[in-house]
């Protein structure tokens, strides 16, 4: 039964298509009975399947929501051929096929030839496996996501800021959920497919939902970065809406609020190094990892600017205003507001900083050119290193808690704390002291407005800098420091007297047996 459609469309008819609705309307374009504008005959038996009737023709089409593509003429092209073709339409590769042109290309190959087969092989042509090698392909294309990842980070990494950001940003990229369509061509991916990536991640326990926002941010950053800069590689070319861009993951990062004291901030030093080896078969915590911890908390700056500290950026004796205090400076390419950025540390904090770098210095032929040495390699710590210490004092691994491991921090009653918390501490510490102003001075919170050759100042330079305010840094950094150090030494008195918790049994391995096994007889 016809439906009429509105004004100036055509009427409606779904229905399991047979070859006598095609002779039906075949009659009525015959008769001149065909209604108002014309007669949709939806096919119930293939999706998208059309036969559009009007005065003067009868035409298959298959539509979707992303368009139609007529088929053919409905003289030429059977119900089954039809059908047929509508299939393939829906199975086409977007980038590698055009179903425009190969129904066109079929039809008229059919008109001219009236045999199915030749028809097929001049419009889907079935292509012989090639064997290509990585760099024909990566050159030529089709390229798959492996390859679109490989080139976007190679074009998106210089152009990060060096720190934490830019380390980490290669890690979302190469997600195992990506990574399982590492070979999948780049034409070949979908909404469909990539919704199933989205709804795994938002469902997998170990992934929070900040990661996942990431891993699927990136995956569209890159996938337009493709579209309009390799779209031949891509076989993009064609492709008119990124589909991508319905890809999103509802995320609002929660405001953090905790503020460690002074007295938890010196326990958990005096913890730290009471407790340098968590186990028995771990390495105890290096010199230079402890250093770093110690300078997070005497100096509140940023850990990823902290580590990358070097030892010829720290100048003693730098003003005779303050003697015996140590300024040490870093460049803005380090810093988050881009601006260049030094602060004088006090003699006594400093000595602590300096005592963990003659320890490491011990064990090295050559003394390390970094603050915070690395114990393995010639490099600094990783800027996730202190906060991968906090998590192993807390008895975590990987965010979990990690069997018969014990957690320090609550044997001593420490809250939880992260090393950027240690800013919020001093913040609040100097603003209780009406030193607000010397906070943001020494947390480096300013505008970040200023010309290039500001941006990029010689260190050397930032300790005779009027702009530093090393005065108003040193004021609220002189109390801050002794507050730090003299209530370590109460927390260190302390904690030597609550007992060591037993240690977990060392596990009998039977190498010796399996040796033996090994051995003819």
């Amino acid at each position: 039964m016809a439906v009429e459609g509105g004004r100036g469309s055509y009427a409606r008819e779904r229905v399991a298509l047979t070859a006598g609705h095609v002779t039906k309307a075949r009659a009525m374009i015959r008769k001149g009975t065909v209604p108002g504008r014309g007669l949709d005959l939806v096919d119930a038996d293939c999706a998208g399947l059309v036969l559009r009737v009007t005065r003067n023709s009868a035409t298959w089409m298959r539509k979707s929501k992303s368009g139609t593509v007529r088929i053919g003429d409905a003289a030429v092209i059977s119900l089954a051929q039809a059908r047929d073709q509508a299939e393939r339409i829906r199975l086409a590769v977007p980038g590698l096929h055009q179903p425009t042109m190969e129904t066109r290309i079929y039809e008229e190959a059919l008109r001219r030839t009236g045999s199915v087969e030749e028809a097929l092989d001049a419009a889907w042509p079935e292509e012989e496996p090639e064997t290509q090698t990585v760099e024909v392909r990566r050159r030529d294309g089709p390229w798959v996501l492996g390859d679109l990842i490989d080139a976007y980070l190679a074009w998106k990494l210089p152009r990060l800021k060096e720190g934490r950001w830019r380390a980490s940003y290669e890690s979302y990229l190469r997600h195992p959920e990506l990574a399982g369509l590492s070979m999948v061509t780049v034409a070949g991916l979908d909404l469909e497919t990539m919704l199933g990536v989205r709804q795994r991640l938002l469902e997998d326990g170990g992934t929070k939902r900040s990661a996942a926002k990431r891993v699927i941010g990136q995956f569209r950053d890159a996938m337009t970065w493709g579209w309009r800069a390799q779209p031949l590689r891509c076989r993009l070319v064609r492709m008119e809406f990124p589909w991508w861009d319905r890809l999103t993951v509802d995320y609002t990062p929660g405001t953090r609020d905790h503020v460690p004291t002074v007295e938890e901030l010196a326990r958990t030093l005096a913890v730290a190094e009471r407790h340098r080896s968590l186990g028995q078969t771990e390495h105890a915590t290096g010199a230079g990892l402890l250093g770093a911890l110690w300078a997070v908390v005497l100096t509140a700056q940023r850990t990823g600017a902290l580590v990358t500290t070097q030892v010829s950026s720290c100048v003693p004796q730098f003003s005779n205003e303050l003697p015996g205090w140590t300024a040490v400076g870093w460049p803005g390419a380090v810093m988050k507001s881009e601006m260049p950025h030094g602060v004088p540390i006090p003699p006594e904090a400093w000595a602590v900083i300096e005592r963990y770098r003659q320890e490491d210095a011990w064990g090295r032929e050559a003394p390390s050119p970094w603050m915070f040495p690395s114990r393995r390699g010639d490099g600094h710590v990783s800027y996730l290193a202190t906060n991968q210490l906090l998590s192993r004092l807390q008895g975590l691994r990987e965010g979990k808690r990690a069997e018969g491991k014990v957690d320090l921090f609550a044997l001593y009653g420490i809250r939880r704390w992260t090393p950027h918390d240690v800013r919020r501490g001093l913040a609040t510490f100097l603003g209780e002291r009406r030193l607000g102003g010397a906070a943001a001075a020494i947390l480096d919170h300013v505008d970040g407005k200023a010309d290039e050759r500001e941006r990029t100042a010689a260190v050397t330079r930032l300790h005779y800098d009027r702009a530093q305010r090393m005065e108003l840094k040193a004021e609220g950094l002189a109390l801050w420091c002794e507050a730090i150090l003299e209530a370590y030494e109460r927390e260190r008195e302390a904690i030597a007297r609550v007992p060591l918790p037993p240690a977990r049994p060392r596990t009998v391995r039977k190498l010796a047996t399996k040796r033996k096994a090994l051995v003819p007889a």
